[in-house]
């Protein structure tokens, strides 16, 4: 099994759609569900499948998000030029942090037009693409990785 891809509704799809590009996501196709609903599928240029899903139903009012959605995780190789295309195209990313110390990974929260939030994430050289048990292990009395 594998996890396929993040779903979620939108207020405004046309904003939705100008935050996402400008983060990078490319448009793979749209499906028209009637009644002027619709679902959007997006995916970065080195993906090769969907991995995000706007879905739009205007009719239901605008989005509340709740309690329950945290953030989405998206992995950049440099934290530093990326920060500065989303200065450019009037995004506005928060500070680096470094929640591992200076060997760990570089953090940096994003909000899209509903409210998401959106976790941009560069690793240390050398870590594995995404989090792995060895985050999680001690290593000669060290604390886990972050």
């Amino acid at each position: 099994m594998r996890t396929l891809h993040t779903s979620y509704r939108v207020s405004n799809l046309a904003a939705s759609l100008d935050f996402y590009t400008a983060l990078g996501y490319e448009q793979v196709g749209r499906v028209d569900l009637g009644a002027n609903a619709s679902l959007t599928m997006l995916k970065f240029p080195g993906e090769e499948v969907v991995t995000l899903e706007l879905v739009h139903r205007p009719e239901d009012g605008p989005v509340d998000i709740g309690t329950g959605f945290s953030h989405i995780p998206v992995q950049v190789d440099d934290l530093a030029a990326t920060l500065g295309q989303l200065s450019g195209a009037r995004l506005r990313p928060g500070p680096v942090e470094r929640p591992g110390g200076q060997d760990g990974p570089q953090i940096s929260w994003l909000t899209d037009p509903d409210g998401y939030r959106i976790e941009l994430v560069q690793w240390p050289p050398g870590h594995p693409y995404g989090i792995t048990a060895a985050d999680f292990q001690y290593e000669s009395g060290r604390e886990p990785r972050n």
